[in-house]
């Protein structure tokens, strides 16, 4: 089966995808990760202190503050994934929310590691974390949104495949003459 080729529009679709919907994504799976661990934290540190009165009331406020971070980090994830299925489905990309659920999966997967490597770029060029961070994730986006736009195109129209047209076997008759 011949698989189709991408459109201009797809393309721009994808492009677009990738820009906004990996950076509400991206910006939503860092809170998470943050606040759950900032929680773990301070569950076992208000574990340790429920003696002092001022203490647990310090902790508590403070997990009040992690849940609604984590609210709010899931909404980020919701709403990265609805613009860029949005996105997508207005670039008419075959698979609209499968494309974008692939891509935020591989995303949440290539995210964890190339965070690393966004801390060690930035140390190594005593460049600012930030700036490296947010052109990385512009690029990964991009890149990850690309690869799944192109993985979920269809098939071919049937008036596009090129289709082998035999050749006429040779005529008998005409004697050819070698010298």
């Amino acid at each position: 089966m011949t698989k189709a080729t991408l459109t201009g529009r797809q393309v721009g679709a994808a492009v677009l995808a990738g820009i906004f919907g990996h950076l509400l994504f991206a910006a939503g799976w860092i809170i998470l990760a943050l606040s759950l661990l900032g929680g773990t934290i301070l569950a076992i540190l208000g574990g340790t202190v429920k003696d002092a009165g001022d203490a647990a009331q310090i902790f508590g406020a403070a997990n009040g503050i992690v849940l609604g971070l984590v609210i709010a980090a899931v909404v980020l994830v919701v709403i990265g994934f609805v613009v860029s299925g949005l996105i997508l489905r207005g670039g008419t990309v075959r698979k609209p929310w499968g494309t974008s659920l692939t891509a935020i999966i591989i995303a949440a997967i290539v995210d964890i590691p190339v965070i690393a490597a966004y801390l060690a770029i930035a140390r190594a060029t005593e460049g600012s974390f930030i700036l490296i961070a947010l052109v990385g994730t512009l690029v990964v986006g991009v890149l990850v949104w690309l690869w799944m736009t192109w993985a979920h195109r269809g098939p071919a129209a049937p008036e596009t495949i090129a289709v082998p047209v035999p050749a006429r076997p040779a005529d008998p008759s005409i004697d050819v003459k070698r010298d």
